[in-house]
């Protein structure tokens, strides 16, 4: 359907990582994606496989969705947030398995509501981005997946995307739970720019977050690198719809 957007979830909240960090946020989450954090069987029984330290904090969420017409994509609620100056994130699951969808939603948005809406789009960095995309996001929110996800390298890393990705305006976020993660980024991710890299820690509730903050803080101080926490678990204990 032409002007329709596969909804897991849409709400208004304030960006909770990265750059934007405290920004006021209208999230739109996009049923579907490549990859499976946590390992293959983790959205059927919650526990970890092939190795992963973490799994998705919203497989729950993604897995389901809703073909629905742009114009009930938005509740009253994030209209009244972007005509107001709320960024717009699309977000995932993989937001650019749906990329020409996502481009003429970006489109109605400036259309109908705020002209001058600043848009974030979320990606694992798997999927090229069209020149179109990149005419009409603000910022990319680029997550590529270490081992620790329990995705298998060839699914999980393409180097011509992320070095596509790093030739644009994107943060880099890495979900660091151990030294040996950042060991990992060191060796395969060394080509991206070192201004763009953000460590974070993983954790989908704050028990799981406090358990790894203080290593993520510290290799972030060592390395001299920036570090994000996680702001909607920290103030909400949530990980959707906050």
């Amino acid at each position: 359907m032409k002007n329709s957007l596969p909804i897991a979830e849409s709400f208004y909240s304030i960006q909770g990582e990265g750059m934007t960090t405290g920004y006021p946020a209208v999230f739109v989450r996009l049923a579907g994606c490549n990859l499976m954090c946590g390992g293959n069987g983790t959205q059927f029984d919650k526990e970890l496989h092939n190795g992963a330290t973490w799994r998705c904090d919203t497989v729950e969420v993604w897995m389901k969705g809703k073909m629905k017409p742009f114009e009930e994509c938005l509740d009253e609620e994030s209209k009244k947030a972007l005509v107001n100056g709320a960024n717009l994130i699309m977000t995932g699951g993989e937001p650019m398995m749906n990329q020409d969808k996502v481009v003429e939603f970006i489109k109605w948005v400036r259309e109908n509501l705020n002209k001058n809406t600043w848009v974030e789009v979320e990606t694992n960095g798997t999927i090229p981005v069209t020149m179109e995309t990149q005419t009409e996001v603000s910022q990319f929110n680029c997550s590529p997946k270490l081992s620790n996800s329990g995705n298998d390298k060839n699914i999980r890393y393409n180097k011509v995307v992320l070095e596509q990705l790093n030739q644009l305006n994107t943060q880099f976020k890495f979900v660091i739970s151990s030294e040996e993660d950042w060991k990992e980024v060191q060796e395969d991710f060394a080509f991206i720019d070192k201004p763009k890299i953000w460590l974070m820690p993983s954790g989908e509730n704050q028990e799981l977050l406090n358990e790894t903050k203080q290593i993520v803080a510290e290799l972030a101080k060592e390395h001299y690198l920036k570090y994000t926490n996680r702001l909607h678990i920290e103030i909400w204990n949530q990980k959707t719809g906050v």
